[in-house]
């Protein structure tokens, strides 16, 4: 497996897409899923400012502004992970590529697989951890946000939930052969219970959706 040999830490979105769409193993889906994530939070830092200029909205600008910052913070946090997934399944693919002749060698490429996997888990779950929080701002945006921007909130929802279900499938994926032992089962219990936030915040947003735009 090949690694990538884009600079991804000051990557465009040009770059990041090239890469992605490169024949190689990192960077790949959790990654692309993390930049998702990125975007969502965008949107829903973009919404909130957006209420924060209109006076008729004062009532809500408090939470606006809280939004706003969060959002900004978690923006940066969710890029930082789009790039520390793909430094995982780099050493993934420089786990594979290891020597297995002997037996302790073969003992040492697991361990570095297993590690590596462990690793792209952990930071799928933070990935769920922190989209709970964009799916919550921005359903939280779509009820009482501008109204004039509510595709916007939605599409930052409907953006959540699908790297979301990204992640959970990844932190699935990678903990399939550990799923058993106790920080696996942790790992999955918890990620199971964000998913389910996402989602229960995209209904959420859907419904505003159906019932405002005919």
């Amino acid at each position: 497996m090949s690694e990538t040999t884009v600079p991804l830490e000051n990557a465009t979105v040009h770059n990041w897409a090239e890469a992605i769409a490169a024949p190689t193993a990192a960077p790949a889906g959790g990654a692309a899923a993390a930049l998702t994530a990125g975007l969502a939070a965008a949107a829903v830092e973009m919404v909130a400012g957006m209420t924060l200029t209109r006076e008729r909205y004062a009532a809500v600008h408090p939470r606006a502004a809280e939004a706003r910052t969060r959002a900004g913070r978690l923006r940066e946090e969710l890029l930082s992970l789009a790039r520390r997934d793909a430094d995982a399944f780099t050493e993934f693919g420089r786990a594979l590529a290891l020597p297995r002749g002997t037996e302790a060698e073969r003992a040492a490429r697991e361990e570095a697989r297993r590690a590596a996997l462990r690793s792209g888990a952990e930071i799928q779950l933070g990935l769920l951890r922190r989209l709970a929080e964009v799916a919550a701002l921005a359903a939280d945006l779509a009820e009482q946000g501008l109204a004039s921007a509510l595709g916007d909130a939605a599409t930052a929802g409907f953006l959540a939930a699908g790297a979301a279900r990204s992640a959970y499938w990844a932190v699935r994926a990678n903990l399939q052969e550990t799923a058993g032992d106790p920080i696996g089962r942790e790992w999955l219990g918890e990620g199971l219970g964000l998913l389910e936030r996402v989602e229960a915040a995209e209904w959420r947003i859907r419904q505003l959706v159906n019932e405002r735009i005919r």
